[in-house]
């Protein structure tokens, strides 16, 4: 989710980057096809940096 929420956005990796303090190689690997999950305190600056629930960001496919 957070790849789609990212784009819908328009924020690359390094701006997310910038806003949250977590390094741009850390974003893209949460991004990235092995879909690596973020803590939950990078998920919660994550969340409050792209201004949505954190729980968006974990929502999956079918749960719509």
């Amino acid at each position: 989710m957070l790849n789609e929420i990212m784009k819908k956005k328009g924020i690359t990796s390094q701006e997310l980057s910038d806003m949250t303090g977590i390094p741009k190689r850390t974003i893209d690997e949460y991004r990235g096809t092995r879909h690596k999950e973020p803590s939950l305190s990078r998920g919660i600056k994550i969340a409050d940096a792209l201004n949505v629930d954190p729980r968006e960001l974990v929502k999956k496919d079918n749960q719509g």
